[in-house]
């Protein structure tokens, strides 16, 4: 009797790692800068959603249809947060009246994570992240784009603390990319 219960334990325990749920995701990443600029700049920033799809992808499994990871909320109110910190922290003034501010659009153009369940374990999952600056102040405008991507491997589906942990880190590091850029600070500091 107690080796059926532990076959039907461990046959409960398959299926439920079959089934898995949609995840939503919080986004907070911690942008690094380099940089101090002393004449305090002025930009006015905004954050634009470009994606295709409000989902990053799926969990993967057999309800790959169903088990989408989506965002907890828009990026505006999670990502302009975080980036206007990081710009107060290099000395620039955010969304403050300036007679000639440079206006800087950030576009979040690709944020995707996909699951190559195929194979047996590990689960191996790919997240790519592209970001674009578009950033006007006179008659000069610079666009650059900043894309990343990291491959994770694991031996059991990822918990949705997980996943934040790990698609935030490839968007703080995008994000310093981007703040850090020598050509986008020339623009706002000059």
């Amino acid at each position: 009797m107690q080796k059926i219960n532990i076959v039907i334990a461990a046959l409960l325990l398959t299926l439920v790692g079959c089934a898995q749920s949609p995840q939503q995701i919080n986004l907070n990443p911690q942008i690094k800068t380099d940089k101090h600029i002393s004449n305090q700049p002025s930009v006015h920033l905004k954050i634009v959603d470009k994606r295709p799809s409000q989902s990053l992808g799926t969990r993967g499994g057999t309800y790959r249809d169903s088990n989408h990871i989506t965002l907890a909320s828009d990026l505006q109110s999670m990502l302009k947060p975080a980036t206007s910190s990081a710009l107060n922290d290099m000395g620039i003034v955010v969304d403050q009246p300036s007679p000639m501010p440079t206006d800087l659009q950030i576009w979040v153009e690709t944020l995707q994570y996909d699951v190559n369940d195929a194979q047996t374990l590990p689960i191996e999952v790919t997240l790519q992240v592209q970001i674009a600056a578009v950033a006007n102040k006179g008659d000069k405008e610079q666009i650059a784009r900043y894309a990343s991507s990291k491959v994770h491997k694991f031996f059991t589906a990822p918990s949705t603390e997980k996943n934040e942990e790990i698609i935030n880190a490839l968007v703080s590091t995008t994000l310093s990319r981007l703040l850090n850029d020598p050509k986008l600070i020339s623009l706002i500091q000059n």
